[in-house]
């Protein structure tokens, strides 16, 4: 079993992939489960935690307002629910949708808690707390844009990124409506039609649509989003 490791900042959505790819080692000894494409696995049994073998996931917040705000896209070879497991005060309300059809291998909550696990597995507790900590950095990443950014900063660094990951071209699909980056971005989609509009009137974009975003002066772009990019850790 085989994964690419990766992860990134990308289209306001942090990208998690192949971290966990030792934890495959073991799947012989855990329950594989298939999922149905747009499956709510927060409906699944939370005494346990998973490997995504197979497919991508979304996991989402629920804001106070209500409003839905997706934060992580995770890929085959990570591991999930685990925070659940190990997390020791109220769960906020949160959710993860399958975004395709995925194979998943189930394991015991019991595991954390197995003294002898931890010290028969040590690379995969290693692996674990590791996974752990670029989830930690992710969810700060998102705390910052949110609390730390207004929402002209939060946009430009958006369409900046979206245009860095389509190679820099001038014209590209971005494969990403107005109404879903707001969303992504925890705005009201008229706030964000606003400074798209401005930006626009300034000569810096063009057209932004699901099909065609066009980066007119990206230099301008990164100016107006204060130069605060993805985040190291």
């Amino acid at each position: 079993m085989k994964y690419r490791q990766d992860f990134r900042q990308k289209q306001a959505l942090f990208t998690l992939e192949g971290v966990n790819t030792i934890w495959g080692t073991i799947v012989d000894d855990a329950a594989l489960m298939t999922l149905p494409k747009h499956y709510e696995v927060s409906a699944m049994d939370s005494d346990a935690f998973f490997l995504l073998v197979r497919g991508s996931l979304r996991l989402s917040c629920l804001a106070e307002d209500g409003q839905e705000r997706t934060v992580m896209r995770l890929g085959s070879g990570t591991l999930f629910n685990e925070v659940a497991q190990l997390h020791l005060s109220p769960m906020h309300a949160y959710s993860m949708h399958t975004l395709e059809e995925c194979e998943v291998a189930k394991f015991p909550k019991s595991l954390l808690d197995d003294e002898e696990f931890y010290r028969t597995h040590p690379a995969l507790i290693r692996n674990l707390v590791q996974s752990i900590g670029i989830k930690a950095g992710a969810f700060f990443s998102q705390l910052f844009d949110s609390n730390l950014l207004e929402v002209h900063g939060r946009v430009c660094r958006s369409l900046y990124q979206l245009w860095k990951e389509s190679g820099e071209s001038p014209a590209f699909r971005p494969n990403i409506s107005q109404g879903e980056l707001a969303t992504m971005l925890g705005v009201h989609r008229s706030s964000l039609c606003r400074v798209v509009h401005s930006l626009r009137e300034k000569g810096i974009v063009g057209k932004f649509s699901k099909t065609r975003l066009e980066i007119f002066n990206p230099d301008l772009l990164r100016t107006a989003a204060g130069e605060v990019f993805p985040h190291k850790f």
